[in-house]
C-alpha cells in the first residue's frame, strides 16, 4: 500500500536536452570502462572480430545512442505536455527501466553484428541473459536514486514554500486593497469588453477558445468566460509585472495569493475565497520567483 502510494507521488520531469546529452555521455563512458575492466581479453578474441578496446568502445557507443533514443527522442515525440506536467515517481521509474532495456537491446545487437558467429553462439540466450542482468542490476540503484532525489526535492520545495508563505503574510498586511486599477481589454467578440479590476482579479484559466476570469467578491469569487485566448490576455496585461503566466493554462495576479503549497514536482498557489489550487510549472518557476520577490 505504501509502495502504491509512493509511485503516485508527483515527481519533476527532468529530461532536458542538455541533461539528456550529459547522461548519455556519462553512461556511455561508464559502460566502456566497466567492460574494459571486467571482460576477459581471451574471451573477446574468441568471440569477436575486433580487439577488446574496440569492442568496449562499441559497447559505450551503443549505450550512448540507446540512452539518447529514450531520453531525448522518446520523451520529446511520445510524451505530451500534460503527461510531463503530471509526471510521477512511477513514471520516472518505468522510463528508466525502459532505458535499461533499450541499452541491453542495443548492446546485444552490437555484439551480434561484430561477433564471429561461431556455431555455439546463441543470440537469443545472450539477449535474455543481458536483459535480466541489466534490468536486475540497474533497477535497484535506480529505485534508490529516485527515492533519494524525491526526498531532497520535496524537502527543498517545502522549505521554499514555507518561506514564501511567511513573505506572503507580511505582504498581505502591507497591501491596500481599496485602491483600484481597472483595465479595458478588447476580446474576440466585438460586442464584448473585458473590464479587469486588478485589485480584485484573482486568476484566469484557459478553456479552449475562451478564458475564464476569476474575480474576488466580498465573500466568494465570480467566474466569467470571455472569448479571448490566455496569450492575448497575457499580452494585454504585459505592463503589470504582477500578472504572470504560471502554467500554460493559467495566468495569475500575485497580489491576491493567500498561500502556497508544494511537492517534489511543483508549487501550487491559493487565492482569496477559492479552494482552486493553481500550479506553477517548472518552466515558469524562475519568472514566478522573480515576480514574487518584486512583490514582497
Amino acid at each position: 500500500m505504501l509502495l502504491h502510494k509512493f509511485i503516485k507521488q508527483p515527481y519533476p520531469f527532468l529530461f532536458t536536452p542538455i541533461r539528456n546529452l550529459i547522461v548519455a555521455f556519462l553512461l556511455g563512458v561508464f559502460i566502456y570502462l566497466l567492460n574494459l575492466i571486467s571482460i576477459d581479453e581471451a574471451l573477446v578474441a574468441k568471440s569477436f572480430t575486433f580487439s577488446k578496446q574496440v569492442v568496449c568502445l562499441f559497447a559505450g557507443l551503443s549505450t550512448f545512442i540507446g540512452t539518447l533514443l529514450i531520453t531525448e527522442i522518446g520523451t520529446r515525440f511520445f510524451l505530451g505536455t500534460q503527461t510531463k506536467e503530471a509526471w510521477t515517481v512511477g513514471k520516472e521509474f518505468i522510463t528508466i527501466i525502459i532505458l535499461l532495456f533499450t541499452i541491453a537491446v542495443f548492446n546485444n545487437i552490437m555484439a551480434f553484428v561484430i561477433s564471429k558467429k561461431t556455431a555455439d553462439y546463441n543470440f537469443l540466450q545472450q539477449f535474455v541473459n543481458a536483459i535480466i542482468y541489466v534490468i536486475g542490476i540497474g533497477s535497484i540503484p535506480t529505485a534508490i536514486i529516485i527515492w533519494f532525489n524525491y526526498t531532497i526535492l520535496l524537502k527543498q520545495n517545502l522549505k521554499e514554500v514555507s518561506l514564501y508563505n511567511k513573505q506572503l503574510e507580511a505582504s498581505i498586511k502591507q497591501q491596500d486593497f481599496a485602491k483600484t486599477h481597472t483595465l479595458k481589454i478588447e476580446t474576440n467578440n466585438k460586442s464584448e469588453i473585458l473590464m479587469i479590476d486588478l485589485a480584485n482579479f484573482l486568476f484566469a484559466k484557459a478553456e479552449g477558445n475562451y478564458t475564464d476570469i476569476f474575480i474576488k467578491t466580498p465573500t466568494n469569487y465570480k467566474r466569467t468566460p470571455y472569448r479571448i485566448s490566455i496569450q492575448q490576455l497575457e499580452n494585454a496585461l504585459a505592463q503589470d509585472k504582477h500578472c504572470i503566466r504560471t502554467h500554460r493554462s493559467y495566468l495569475v495576479n500575485l497580489r491576491n495569493i493567500t498561500s502556497a503549497a508544494g511537492n517534489a514536482r511543483n508549487y501550487r498557489l491559493n487565492f482569496y475565497h477559492t479552494d482552486i489550487e493553481i500550479p506553477v510549472s517548472r518552466s515558469k518557476f524562475e519568472a514566478f520567483k522573480k515576480a514574487f520577490n518584486s512583490l514582497v
